[in-house]
């Protein structure tokens, strides 16, 4: 089986990398969907998306993130990343990403100063 990889050249550039999106099913109607960066751009984008039926069968976004922040001689680093109106993202925690690789697992390295991730 393929995959998709990407490297930090096309990671940083976000014109490029907020149009590149993944999805990935359960085959029993949940599914997780976002850009390559893990930015949620779109309603419909989350880690866990499931159908309920209380609701219809309509899916609903259960789980939209997770936003992981290492701390490394007292220093902060957030790794993720939100487009906010007016085409804000903070933080900018694609800067960190090395690599992105699409397998039957999503694997993204970041690297905060020494520490690969």
């Amino acid at each position: 089986m393929g995959y998709l990889q990407f490297d930090k050249s096309k990671l940083i550039n976000l014109e490029y990398s907020l149009s590149k999106e993944f999805i990935r099913t359960n085959r029993a109607g949940s599914y997780t969907s976002t850009t390559i960066v893990g930015c949620n751009t779109r309603k419909y984008h989350g880690m866990l998306v499931c159908p309920i039926q209380k609701f219809k069968g309509e899916k609903h976004v259960l789980l939209s993130t997770i936003d992981v922040t290492v701390v490394q001689r007292d220093q902060e680093f957030n790794l993720g990343i939100h487009k906010y109106k007016g085409d804000h993202y903070v933080p900018r925690g694609h800067k960190y990403i090395r690599n992105f690789e699409a397998r039957a697992v999503r694997v993204t390295t970041f690297r905060v100063g020494g520490v690969i991730l």
